[in-house]
């Protein structure tokens, strides 16, 4: 109810241009909350939640009315599935002293530069309904060479010999944001001689310094670490600490059957295999568990060198042979990870057709259930989507962008809640392309996430294909008659999993968590062909550490950001020396 003290309008972000959104409140609190009203109409719910994270609203969220969110940002993710939902979202919305009230009848307003409103409705407005449903496909903002998509900065510089420009790039501090011009010198055979190679001191003090300048504005340009289902701090700074423990020996098992430069390699030749995210998170997360350590005071800055030694490494060669040119993460190439051959990329290219309003519509609504499963089924983490591309196409003037989503049954993670997961596929590929003048910028984090500006990338798709993977190993092209029912069948599966964790106590959602994280290496494993000569349990170090103090949200907080964000230092991760 509007009284005389309530402002007129509340201001947050949108995450797009939705125009206007009518509705009535109701907040959400608990998962129940979520599941008393799953089988309701909500068309005209505007929902009213605390945190910025997906999975909480996910079983309902492609069926509301509106979201309002208290915090979170348009790189949230609830931001880009609220987009390919075409469900109005407001962000980071101050609410100062009022608090609607379940029932109230509210506006939610946005504009072409994310701002966004939130204000009593009139008695003019109308539940359920919108001005407009989403921004029209881009128009190309400019045909000029800077819009042609991510470009990357390189240096001619050398000293004759492109092992050496390599290690000199790593040693060298970047911009604010990690960036630095890459060594033209450097090309496949430098890549194999790197992998031949072993580190000196001198050179892993390099690289992990390199890793923590690297990771350090990637955390302070995340979206949160916030989530109403599982508690976030507790679980990302106890798997990181269960990494530090674990990963040296289970990386010496996999290495010894497997060199990590032909797990990597093989891993290169085709898409739904392996997501780059899953290596990267190899060596970074890691070291993060390293540098909780030290700030805890457990572990010395050169204490358990060769453990160090072992896990960046195998997590070095395992990166540049996946990679295969040199760079290390996306930020290196420029925002970008082009590892597929061009065959594979010309294979998938052939199964694109082109979209209309209504397959495009299709399109979104796949994506974003795909997305909010994979959200849940990963402890509402990015680990199971995985962008890589763009991939030019001179001759059409546009590029291609490959999302794959994996481990969408049983998977090669084996996780308990996991086993009876069928949705009837094992893993998704999409091929979606576009034309690179729809954007004036294009960037894939070191997370493999896309963000665009303007920032509905699905609405620019003009083709696509859906390639669903199977358990057996084969594949087959989705025609568009086929998606809602994948969708339906997701959203089926998607409940279950809600529901598997919803019944859960606070401390087995952390456990959970963080044996989500911590079980990383299992596809390595399982191709090495040695998933079961390894010890998968959590190392008695960690549990010392479980409940107290890693539980707690305060603690685990100030643990986590204390360690890793909250201090002057360029890196992320303290050197040794």
């Amino acid at each position: 109810m509007t009284t005389a003290a309530t402002p007129a309008r509340y201001k947050g972000v949108s995450s797009y241009n939705f125009g206007c959104a009518f509705g009535t409140i109701r907040a959400f609190h608990t998962p129940q909350d979520v599941i008393d009203v799953f089988g309701d109409d909500l068309g005209s719910v505007i929902a009213l939640v605390e945190s910025g994270g997906t999975t909480f609203l996910s079983p309902i969220l492609g069926r509301l009315g509106g979201i309002i969110c208290t915090s979170g940002t348009p790189r949230s993710h609830l931001a880009i599935v609220s987009r390919e939902y075409e469900v109005p979202c407001l962000l980071a919305v101050d609410l100062a002293d009022w608090m609607p009230a379940d029932g109230d009848a509210v506006r939610m307003e946005s504009s072409s530069d994310n701002e966004g409103w939130l204000m009593p409705a009139t008695e003019t407005d109308v539940p359920g309904e919108s001005t407009a449903d989403v921004l029209p496909t881009p128009a190309p903002v400019s045909d000029d060479i800077a819009h042609a998509g991510p470009t990357r900065q390189y240096t001619s510089d050398t000293t004759g010999c492109p092992v050496t420009d390599w290690w000199n790039y790593v040693a060298t501090v970047g911009d604010e944001i990690g960036r630095k011009p890459f060594p033209s010198s450097v090309t496949v055979d430098t890549v194999k001689q790197l992998c031949r190679e072993e580190m000196s001191d001198d050179q892993l003090e390099q690289l992990i310094l390199h890793m923590g300048r690297s990771f350090k504005p990637e955390m302070t340009r995340r979206s949160g670490f916030t989530s109403e289902i599982f508690p976030m701090m507790p679980y990302m700074s106890m798997s990181v600490i269960e990494d530090f423990y674990s990963y040296p020996e289970r990386i010496r098992v996999i290495d010894a059957a497997m060199p990590a430069e032909e797990i990597g390699a093989r891993l290169r030749m085709q898409s739904g295999q392996i997501s780059p995210l899953w290596i990267w998170m190899v060596g970074y997360h890691y070291l993060c568990g390293r540098e909780l350590l030290i700030g805890l005071g457990k572990l010395g800055p050169n204490d358990a060198l060769d453990d160090v030694r072992t896990v960046v490494d195998f997590w070095r060669r395992l990166t540049l042979s996946h990679r295969g040119d040199g760079t290390l993460d996306y930020k290196d190439a420029g925002f970008t990870n082009k590892y597929l051959p061009q065959q594979e990329v010309d294979s998938l290219c052939r199964t694109l057709e082109p979209l209309d309003a209504a397959t495009s519509k299709e399109l979104k609504q796949l994506n974003a259930a795909l997305s909010g499963y994979c959200f849940m089924y990963f402890t509402d983490s990015r680990v199971g989507i995985c962008d890589n591309g763009p991939y030019p196409d001179e001759s059409r003037g546009t590029a291609v962008l490959v999302r794959d989503f994996l481990s969408l049954d049983s998977g090669p993670f084996a996780y308990p809640w996991a086993e009876k997961c069928d949705p009837g596929v094992s893993g998704v590929t999409l091929t979606l392309e576009y034309s690179p003048a729809a954007f004036h910028d294009f960037e894939i984090n070191d997370w493999g996430t896309t963000f665009t500006e303007p920032d509905h990338f699905l609405s620019a798709v003009v083709s696509a294909s859906v390639v669903a993977r199977y358990a057996d190993g084969t594949t087959a092209v989705l025609s568009p008659e086929q998606w809602p029912e994948l969708a339906k069948r997701l959203g089926a599966e998607h409940l279950g999993l809600y529901r598997t964790f919803s019944d859960m106590d606070r401390e087995n959602r952390i456990l959970a968590a963080t044996r989500m994280y911590s079980w990383g290496l299992r596809p390595f494993a399982r191709l090495a062909g040695v998933e079961d000569a390894v010890d998968w349990s959590f190392s008695d170090h960690t549990m010392a550490l479980f409940p107290e103090p890693l539980a707690d949200d305060d603690q685990a907080a100030a643990i986590f950001g204390g360690a890793l964000v909250a201090h002057d230092r360029p890196s992320a991760f303290t050197g040794f020396k």
